[in-house]
C-alpha cells in the first residue's frame, strides 16, 4: 500500500480560476476535485477531499488507487501516516477476502470496533492497527524524517545520533 519510502503521495494539480480561487485536481484519482483561496488552501482541501473519497470507495467495497509517480517540483498530497495504515488493512482485507465480522473473530473483538478501526476520520490506538495488521500478515514500519514545513528542534539542521 505505499508508494516505496515515500508513504501514500498523490500528485495534483493545481489550476487558477481567478483571484481568489485554485482549483486542485488528481490525475491519480478523478473524484478527488476541490478548491481553495491560494494553493496552500487547495492542497489542504485537496487532503481532505482524498479522504472523503478513500471513505466512499470504502463503503462501496472498491480498491484504493494506488499513488502515481510524481515529479519532485510537482504539488502533491501525503495521507497521514494513520489513514496510510488503515488504507493497508482494508485493502489488506478486501485481497484476503476477509469480511469486517471475520477480522472481528481474528482481533476477538466486534465488528463495530473493526468499523471504527477502518473509519479514516477516527484516533484509532496504534496498537489496535498493529494488532490488525498482523491479524493480515503485515507489519507498519515506522521513518521519521525533517518536515520541510517545520524545522523542528535543532533549527533545520538535522543532528545523527548513534546508540551503542
Amino acid at each position: 500500500m505505499s508508494q516505496g519510502d515515500t508513504g501514500m503521495r498523490y500528485p495534483i494539480t493545481l489550476e487558477r480560476l481567478d483571484d481568489r480561487t485554485v482549483m486542485a485536481t488528481c490525475p491519480t484519482v478523478p473524484e478527488i476535485m476541490t478548491a481553495g483561496k491560494d494553493e496552500s488552501d487547495a492542497l489542504d482541501m485537496a487532503l481532505d477531499a482524498a479522504l472523503t473519497v478513500f471513505c466512499a470507495m470504502m463503503d462501496d467495497n472498491e480498491d484504493i488507487p494506488l499513488p502515481s509517480d510524481i515529479d519532485p517540483d510537482a504539488p502533491f498530497i501525503e495521507l497521514p501516516p494513520m489513514a496510510v495504515v488503515k488504507l493497508a488493512i482494508y485493502q489488506g482485507m478486501r485481497d484476503q477476502g476477509v469480511s469486517q465480522l471475520k477480522m472481528a473473530a481474528r482481533l476477538h473483538t466486534d465488528p463495530k470496533s473493526v468499523r471504527r478501526l477502518l473509519d479514516l476520520y477516527h484516533r484509532s490506538k496504534w496498537d489496535h492497527l498493529e494488532m490488525a495488521l498482523e491479524a493480515l500478515g503485515y507489519r507498519a514500519v515506522v521513518r521519521v524524517e525533517p518536515s520541510p514545513i517545520y524545522p523542528g528542534f535543532f533549527g533545520g539542521k538535522v543532528k545523527e545520533r548513534v546508540v551503542g
